[in-house]
């Protein structure tokens, strides 16, 4: 058992036969600090799935468009409302990626200022790390202007690429520039810098894979990082609930 599952609550009652002591044992359980961290991270996979989630849904949408079968009607110039559609959707799942992205964010540093204040260490690595694996990754800052320019200006206008060689077909998204870098207060400078070198556009599923992947990492190492921490505390919390359960099953 790894995850800060409730142990079994046994029957209360004057005509129980679960003596009083395994009361008493399954509340110590739940109060115990290797039940808190067990439950600390199962909170670090909650905020990592909602991200990675919502990225699959939409990189789920370009894996579909591969297919010939389901793409080509969708290109047919005379239904111009299928393209719309497709791009309506793209547009859709992109803000719930970034409206993820920045709930992960604020989430995860509340999290850490809460649980870890008689921890520093564990805070300082936790903010060392954050810097190091995001503030110079231009993925990671592109997509945070962008959710601002999506809460304060507009969703992004999406355009849908095609690739056609003699052995191959793709199809992907794309942000056209141009639109972006007319809103003048969304943009750092670093990020004005880069838009303005994107010849054909924002390879935005590119860009929420690869800053998906970071993440992904990023969570990792922290919940190992928690994990260790409380490593002692954990094992004692396996070893008492191991015990509880065995008598708790010969109490029935």
């Amino acid at each position: 058992m790894t995850e800060a599952t409730e142990p079994h609550v046994p029957a209360q009652g004057t005509n129980s036969s679960v003596p009083p002591t395994l009361w008493q044992r399954h509340q110590d359980l739940l109060a115990s600090p290797g039940y808190r961290a067990l439950a600390l991270l199962d909170r670090i996979k909650r905020m990592s799935y909602v991200l990675q989630r919502n990225v699959s849904q939409y990189t789920d949408l370009v894996v579909q468009l591969q297919d010939p079968s389901a793409i080509l009607p969708i290109l047919d110039v005379r239904s111009p409302d299928a393209h719309d559609d497709l791009l309506s959707e793209a547009e859709r799942l992109l803000h719930n990626v970034l409206t993820a992205m920045s709930t992960r964010v604020d989430q995860q540093r509340v999290f850490i200022k809460k649980h870890f204040e008689d921890r520093p260490q564990v805070q300082a690595e936790y903010v060392k790390r954050v810097a190091e694996v995001f503030h110079n990754d231009p993925n990671a800052t592109f997509l945070k202007d962008l959710r601002n320019y999506i809460t304060h200006q507009q969703l992004p206008v999406a355009q849908s690429r095609q690739d056609w060689s003699p052995t191959s077909f793709s199809v992907t998204f794309q942000l056209p520039t141009a639109p972006l870098l007319q809103s003048s207060k969304s943009w750092s400078n670093g990020v004005r810098e880069w838009l303005g070198q994107l010849e054909d556009g924002v390879p935005i599923v590119e860009v929420v894979r690869d800053y998906a992947r970071l993440a992904d990492q990023f969570d990792k190492w922290f919940h190992e990082r928690v994990r260790h921490e409380y490593a002692d505390e954990i094992e004692i919390h396996l070893r008492d609930r191991a015990a509880y359960d065995s008598a708790h099953m010969f109490w029935g």
